[in-house]
């Protein structure tokens, strides 16, 4: 009796960890749901995709005006900070910022629970570039959505030909090149916000000294910096960063 009852029990547990395992491959397989970019809109013909297409109203001969397209996203989330670019990935999606920094890891950009989170802004950020030191997160998902293409940075070939991406706010287009890759673990020392006197300076050469390519993208006192992370099951608790300046000529 003993042994049946035993059984039934681990049978019951392997039952339960086999549902679980479905449910997040079920997760992971699944389209993100976002918003569409509005980095691409479509003519009127529904044919051919126009490029940094803004809709306009005229008004008389002279004078236009020109729709925020940023609004569309702040109406259907007001968390919403802005859209993340990077060619030839899958990375187009918006971003958005919680009061915390653990809603938006089980949450998607709509705030329905979902498995594959949403991409964000650390908490401590405000936005708008007015931050020395802004810092996106995303998930690493088996299944290539989200953050899963960073990792494409740890080829140096890749990181050369596409050293450069976008992330525009609700005003602003800017544009960012990288200064540093390095797979870490989850140090917190990686992720300061705040900086007085010569500390700036002295977390980028710390950032650069960890960064696995040489890399000779200056970034001076004046600068503001991106970074964006996700896990890497290179290092024991792990965490990929892709350090970025912004280019402002």
């Amino acid at each position: 009796m003993k042994k049946k009852y035993w059984l039934a029990i681990l049978s019951s547990l392997l039952l339960v960890q086999i549902v679980y395992y479905y449910n997040i491959v079920s997760a992971q397989r699944k389209d993100v749901k976002v918003p569409e970019s509005a980095l691409v809109q479509t003519t009127d013909e529904g044919k051919e995709p126009i490029k940094d297409s803004i809709p306009t109203t005229k008004i008389d001969t002279e004078k236009v005006f020109v729709k925020n397209t940023a609004t569309d996203y702040y109406l259907l989330n007001s968390d919403y900070v802005g859209w993340l670019n990077i060619a030839d990935t899958v990375i187009d999606y918006p971003v958005v910022r919680g009061t915390n920094n653990e809603f938006y890891l089980s949450h998607n950009f709509y705030k329905e629970e979902d498995a594959l989170g949403a991409i964000f802004m650390d908490h401590r950020n405000v936005g708008m570039g007015m931050d020395k030191h802004t810092i996106i997160y995303g998930h690493y998902t088996k299944y290539g959505q989200m953050f899963r293409d960073l990792e494409q940075y740890l080829s140096e070939d890749f990181l050369t030909s596409h050293s450069e991406f976008i992330f525009t706010d609700a005003f602003t287009k800017r544009t960012y090149k990288i200064f540093s890759v390095h797979p870490s673990d989850a140090d917190p020392k990686f992720l300061d916000v705040s900086f007085k006197e010569n500390e700036f300076t002295d977390f980028v050469d710390t950032l650069k000294k960890e960064s696995i390519f040489e890399l000779d993208t200056p970034v001076s006192p004046e600068d503001n910096i991106l970074t964006l992370v996700t896990c890497n099951y290179s290092v024991n608790n792990g965490r990929l960063f892709i350090h970025a300046v912004e280019i402002t000529e």
